[in-house]
């Protein structure tokens, strides 16, 4: 019986432990939304794809997001920079990337598309708000 208890334990102090180490990733899976800085290293390195990790940072005052806008099947990440309405940087890197501007877009943007992707990629300035907003809309299963 004795030894029942002590496998008892130890088995349940390391589901614990498990538990404790693989919360925050457990959370971040099933969220709908997040919104972080590149100091939110955790979140930062989980939502954030490589095309927005490495795109030119055209302002020091910026931030990224994260939705999952229909279920498992859609997801939103973006880059916000503030203090600046220049998207120069941004098409040139785009270009850079083999990104294609596409001569129609569903939303107010300019949308990009790469032969190598799904992924759109859409982007607009706003003068009165003086910032400049990055999107991804990537879907899981293409039609």
């Amino acid at each position: 019986m004795r030894k029942f208890i002590t496998v008892f334990s130890v088995v349940l102090l390391l589901v614990g432990v498990a538990l404790t180490l693989s919360w925050p990733y457990l959370t971040m899976g099933f969220a709908s939304s997040a919104n972080y800085t590149e100091r939110d290293t955790r979140e930062y390195n989980y939502y954030t794809p490589e095309l927005l990790k490495k795109m030119p940072r055209i302002s020091d005052n910026y931030e990224f997001s994260y939705s999952n806008i229909s279920g498992p099947q859609a997801f939103v990440y973006g880059i916000q920079f503030n203090g600046t309405t220049d998207t120069s940087k941004i098409r040139n890197y785009l270009i850079s990337e083999g990104y294609e501007q596409q001569k129609q877009c569903q939303t107010e943007a300019e949308c990009w598309r790469s032969p190598r992707s799904q992924d759109v990629v859409s982007f607009y300035s706003l003068s009165k708000l003086d910032l400049v907003s990055v999107e991804i809309y990537r879907r899981e299963h293409a039609d």
